[in-house]
């Protein structure tokens, strides 16, 4: 199991990537989709502050629970961001 640092490392980094993409998004590509990129980006953020507020509160309880709380934390931040990534992609199809 990965500590709770290197969990919360991983948040920010994946989010940093995905603002990072959109940015680059904003500035290369047509004006029309600057409102959806925008809207990415504020929910790359809440996801940033969900995943991080549950890291630091973890619930009392065995080895084994915190772990799969952290496994649970871990397998919500790959799969949000990959549908985050996704809707950027889809935005850049004509």
């Amino acid at each position: 199991m990965a500590s709770c640092k290197e969990l919360k490392k991983d948040i920010n980094f994946l989010a940093q990537q995905i603002m990072t993409e959109c940015f680059s998004y904003l500035e290369y590509s047509p004006v029309n989709n600057q409102e959806n990129v925008l809207e990415i980006l504020h929910e790359t953020e809440e996801l940033r502050r969900e995943l991080i507020y549950r890291a630091n509160h973890l619930p009392k309880g065995t080895k084994l629970e915190k772990k799969n709380y952290y496994k649970e934390i871990s397998e919500d931040l790959v799969k949000r961001n990959i549908e985050l990534l996704d809707r950027l992609n889809s935005l850049s199809d004509f």
